[in-house]
């Protein structure tokens, strides 16, 4: 009959001890998005570059940002244990020694033969507080959310550390292509001043001529001079991200070669925005979590104003004299239950009710504003995606007309149909054009680095997770 009566009490607990649950903000997606799986975590292999593969690989080794990241979900996930740990009973052992004194009265009551006694005791105390309304869960739940929040924060951590490295690897390539463009123009200009010098000395060019030559070499190699510091610059950027000192990262040279091939052939982008992929932003998804344990946390603040139930037991020895503690007469136990309810507390949990309903609204704002910058940032990377496609391509087309133009300059020069001053300029605008186009494309590259990084990590299919 016992076991019946308890049936419904125990119905009535669990009942009772169901939080309520989070449901996910539903995010419209606008036209033009379809579904995908989510991205890899080495995103920037898109690139095809080993060399950017290994800057990636050292930078999400040592750099002390993800490090620091990494820590603090290590953090979160000790504190959601911590917290899951208080659903469960508690066993303690106690041991102790006590002399005391007591009063004639007590002696006489409990017909003891002196005043003076020691106490020996040891038990264990098992206690357990009844979740009654869901309070623990709730909690349990806000401290699990907390742990996905800094998972996802190591995350955007590590998207952004990632791109970082790969714009700054694109930044020292285009640096090194102009280098590159402007050695060589400097070089001829090299030769152009030995001939003019030569025959200024035979009477055959004039001192003008000379100098105007001598000029142009005098500028080009202080343009190289600039962009020699840019790319140097350039290399301690990269070298910071990479968590490394600059001598130690450029050991051995540069990393690798072919910057023509990488400014020259960027990686495809598919037409359609992949919908999926804005929810599995790191920060949205941090958001998110961070929305969830704000949910819970406020179902635990309410729940903490009702009453609640601790069970306790006890079970061990009490003597009076040391070598009796383990006689079985010595045994004893104690079986209890406590209900507590705050009173009166100065208004305490009311006011955690009010702050808990305050970062629910505040974390919900900063969510809904995430999403809204995530799809602009997407709408930006892909517009930028397509502008600076095209960008490059008219700047091919200016490249190559000046390269026939001045093809054709320096050949009627060399006929005498065209003076120094216009085979100069052609000259310098060809110069001023090649180096457009390695704007034009490191523009082009960055474009996908952005996109990638509006969608989290790119679009390509990946088992598991970051």
């Amino acid at each position: 009959m016992k076991r019946l009566m308890l049936l419904p009490m125990a119905a009535l607990l669990v009942s009772c001890g169901s939080p309520a649950v989070f449901e996910r903000p539903v995010m419209e997606m606008p036209e033009g998005t379809a579904r995908t799986s989510p991205v890899g975590a080495g995103w920037w292999r898109i690139f095809n570059d080993r060399a950017l593969d290994r800057l990636e690989e050292k930078a999400v080794a040592h750099n002390r940002d993800l490090v620091r990241a990494s820590a603090l979900v290590d953090q979160a996930s000790a504190l959601a244990a911590q917290t899951g740990a208080a659903m469960l009973p508690r066993a303690e052992l106690e041991a102790g020694a006590s002399s005391e004194e007591l009063s004639e009265g007590e002696r006489y009551m409990n017909n003891l033969p002196d005043r003076a006694r020691d106490l020996w005791s040891m038990s264990g105390v098992l206690s357990y507080e009844v979740d009654l309304w869901g309070k623990l869960r709730a909690r349990t739940e806000a401290a699990r959310a907390e742990l996905l929040a800094s998972s996802a924060a190591r995350d955007a951590v590590y998207l952004r550390l990632t791109a970082e490295v790969a714009s700054a690897y694109i930044n020292v390539r285009t640096w090194e292509e102009k280098c590159l463009i402007i050695r060589r123009v400097h070089a001829s200009y090299e030769q152009t001043c030995a001939m003019y010098e030569k025959r200024f000395v035979q009477g055959q060019y004039p001192e003008l001529a000379l100098r105007r030559v001598q000029a142009e070499r005098s500028k080009t190699l202080a343009q190289l001079r600039l962009s020699e510091n840019e790319l140097s610059r350039a290399e301690s950027v990269l070298s910071v991200l990479v968590g490394d000192t600059p001598r130690q990262v450029m050991k051995g040279g540069r990393p690798g070669g072919g910057n023509a091939a990488l400014l020259a052939s960027p990686p495809a982008i598919p037409a359609r925005i992949p919908g999926d992929m804005i929810e599995r932003r790191p920060d949205i998804w941090e958001l998110e979590s961070r929305l969830k344990a704000a949910f819970y946390g406020r179902e635990a603040a309410r729940k903490d104003r009702l009453p609640s139930l601790v069970l306790t037991g006890q079970l061990g020895q009490v003597s009076t004299q040391l070598n009796e503690l383990l006689n079985q007469s010595s045994r004893s136990y104690d079986l209890g239950t406590g209900v507590l309810q705050t009173l009166f507390d100065g208004g305490r949990k009311r006011a955690a009710v009010r702050a808990a309903d305050a970062e629910c609204a505040a974390v919900q704002a900063a969510y809904e504003q995430a999403v809204l910058n995530a799809f602009r940032e997407i709408r930006d990377a892909l517009v930028e995606r397509r502008k600076s496609a095209e960008v490059y391509e008219a700047t091919l087309d200016e490249v190559n007309c000046l390269r026939r133009s001045w093809d054709i300059a320096s050949r009627q020069y060399e006929a005498g149909y065209v003076g120094l001053m216009d085979a100069l300029d052609t000259h310098r605008s060809l110069l001023s054009g090649e180096l457009d186009m390695a704007d034009a494309a490191q523009m082009r590259l960055n474009a996908v680095v952005k996109f990638c990084k509006a969608l989290g990590g790119g679009w390509q299919r990946r088992p598991g997770s970051l």
